[in-house]
C-alpha cells in the first residue's frame, strides 16, 4: 500500500511554473483544473473555440481567454496544459514546442494536482463514476468540508464540472480508460464495480482487473463494493472496507423502502450500529 506520494517530473513542471496557458480551457475536463490552479495562485491564460457556460465561468474568475487557437497565445507561458482532444498539429502546441515550453496533457496535470492535496478520494469503477463523485462532492459541500473536485459531469449545485475549495480534500472521478487513473495518487480508492469495458484496450477482463488492483495499491485506504465479485477480486491481497446490501459488508443498507417520501430510503448500518437514516432523491437500487 502506498504511503508517501511520489514526486514526478510532471509535478516539478507545475510546481516550478508561475504562468500557465491552457488550450481548451472551457472543456469539461479542463474547466475544474483551471479553477483549482487559479485558486492555488497560478497566473493562467486560456484559449478555446466555443463559447459555453463553463467558459463564461472561467472568464468570470478574471482568467483571460482568447477565442481561437493562435501561436502567440502561448508567448510568455512557462507551461502549456492541453486537453486530450487537442491535435498535435494545433498551432499553439506547435509554437510551444518551437519555443521549448513544456507541455502536459490534461490527465498528467490532474495527476500532479492529486499530489498537492493530503486527502485525495479517487472514485473509480466501470459504471457510475460521475454519479457517485457528484453525490460525494455534494455531501462534502453541504457538510461544510469545502472540498475541491473534478467530476465528469455538471453538478447542479455548482453549475460546473467541479469545484475549488480551500480544504485538503480533493474528490476525483478516476477513469480506467487507457489506464488514465494510474496517473493519479489517491489517499482513498473507492471501487464501485468492475465490468468488461474498453476491451479494445485491455483485451481481457483479467488485464482490466490488474489495472484496478494497481489503482487500489496506490492508496492508503480502499473502499470497495462488497456485492461485486470482480471488485473483490481486485483487492483480495490487501486490506479494504466493503459497502453494499449484503450482510457481510462492513457498511450496508438495511430496511430499504422505495417510493415513499423520496426515491428510496434506508438505514446505514455499520456492524450492529445504525449510523443514520438516508433518503435518496434519485431512483434505483444501484444509487442506494
Amino acid at each position: 500500500m502506498g504511503i508517501l506520494k511520489p514526486v514526478l517530473e510532471t509535478d516539478k513542471l507545475i510546481r516550478n511554473a508561475k504562468r500557465i496557458h491552457m488550450i481548451g480551457i472551457g472543456g469539461s475536463g479542463m474547466n475544474p483544473i483551471a479553477e483549482i490552479l487559479h485558486n492555488l495562485g497560478y497566473d493562467l491564460t486560456g484559449s478555446d473555440n466555443n463559447e459555453t457556460d463553463s467558459l463564461k465561468r472561467i472568464k468570470s474568475l478574471g482568467i483571460p481567454v482568447v477565442m481561437g487557437h493562435f501561436p502567440e497565445n502561448v508567448h510568455g507561458a512557462e507551461l502549456v496544459i492541453h486537453s486530450a482532444a487537442i491535435m498535435q498539429d494545433n498551432p499553439e502546441l506547435a509554437e510551444a514546442r518551437r519555443l521549448g515550453i513544456p507541455t502536459l496533457e490534461r490527465s498528467f496535470a490532474l495527476g500532479a494536482l492529486t499530489r498537492n492535496f493530503d486527502n485525495v478520494i479517487g472514485i473509480c469503477g466501470t459504471h457510475g463514476k460521475t454519479t457517485v463523485t457528484a453525490m460525494t462532492t455534494q455531501i462534502f459541500v453541504e457538510a461544510g468540508r469545502d472540498p475541491s473536485a473534478v467530476i465528469g459531469g455538471k453538478l447542479p449545485l455548482t453549475g460546473c464540472y467541479g469545484i475549488s475549495g480551500k480544504s485538503d480534500t480533493f474528490l476525483v472521478e478516476s477513469c480506467e480508460y487507457v489506464d488514465t487513473f494510474l496517473k493519479l495518487s489517491p489517499d482513498t480508492a473507492v471501487i464501485l464495480n468492475v465490468d468488461r469495458d474498453h476491451m479494445e484496450y485491455f483485451k481481457t477482463l483479467e488485464r482490466l482487473k490488474e489495472s484496478f488492483t494497481k489503482f487500489a495499491e496506490s492508496a492508503k485506504k480502499v473502499i470497495v463494493n462488497g456485492d461485486d465479485q470482480n471488485s473483490l477480486d481486485c483487492v483480495k491481497d490487501m486490506e479494504y472496507i466493503t459497502y453494499g446490501l449484503s450482510d457481510n459488508c462492513d457498511y450496508r443498507a438495511e430496511n430499504v423502502v422505495y417510493g415513499t417520501k423520496s426515491a428510496g430510503e434506508y438505514d446505514l448500518v455499520h456492524g450492529n450500529e445504525v449510523v443514520c437514516h438516508i433518503e435518496v432523491s434519485v431512483p434505483g437500487v444501484h444509487n442506494i
